[in-house]
């Protein structure tokens, strides 16, 4: 189970998801009308709000494949995404949900949860939205980008990946795949940057969990973050070989 700010209560009704708002929800709310603004359709639609819950519009379709054709569309996906957010000016007012420990500033706002959790997919297994929006916040490009990596290529051990349908034993060559699609320039620092993206979870749903936030509570009491900290211990394992291949 993975930890994200769709952990707030989410239910569908009709053709709509409705949730509980958080003081972040007007900033997300400027930021989803502004990628329809200029374009970038891979997002719910801001239906309104109703009380204390956000109204969005539901996004019909299937799950991951998780074959390379579809690796190499998200990554396609997250820079088109990118590209989008740099045009956006938040309110002035703004409020965001940052994790503890994550940056609070750069040249983007990020997604700060991409996952195939979070991706709605087209029956071929085409990625054609984002959602589960709570974490967005102001961030580097690359910070996006490292925990994409470490969810879609993924960069879990091979038993995990075995077991969650994922290709086994194909990392280096994944992790290519991705940052060539997505055009990752610097990737000497992908590496140390998925790291540091697992330890801010880790962070995040201690501290969080430890104060009584729902479903963080739940996580943080049920795993310790053993899941996270076994992970973070693979990339550093595997990360010398990993990046000879992205050199």
């Amino acid at each position: 189970m993975d930890a994200n700010g769709g952990l707030t209560g989410v239910e569908r009704l009709g053709n709509t998801v409705r949730r509980v708002r958080g003081e972040w929800t007007p900033a997300v709310h400027a930021l989803l009308e502004h990628l329809h603004t200029v374009g970038f359709s891979a997002a719910p639609r801001v239906l309104g709000v109703d009380g204390a819950v956000e109204v969005l519009s539901f996004v019909p379709g299937g799950g991951p494949t998780h074959s390379d054709d579809e690796l190499a569309q998200v990554g396609e996906l997250i820079r088109a995404l990118h590209a989008a957010t740099a045009s956006f000016l938040p309110p002035p007012d703004a409020r965001w949900q940052f994790m503890v420990g994550a940056p609070h500033a750069g040249a983007v706002i990020c997604h700060n949860d991409l996952s195939p959790d979070n991706t709605i997919y087209e029956p071929a297994g085409t990625p054609s939205a984002l959602i589960d929006w709570d974490l967005a916040a102001p961030a580097p490009p690359l910070w996006d980008v490292a925990w994409a990596a470490y969810r879609f290529v993924p960069l879990y051990d091979d038993e995990t990946c075995g077991r969650l349908g994922f290709p086994v034993a194909r990392q280096a060559e994944r992790l290519r795949i991705l940052c060539d699609a997505y055009d990752l320039r610097a990737r000497e620092a992908l590496l140390p940057t998925v790291c540091e993206r697992v330890r801010v979870l880790y962070d995040t749903a201690r501290v969080w969990g430890e104060a009584g936030r729902p479903g963080w509570r739940d996580v943080w009491k049920a795993t310790r973050g053993k899941q996270w900290l076994r992970g973070l211990g693979h990339v550093e394992a595997n990360s010398a070989t990993w990046q000879r291949s992205l050199n």
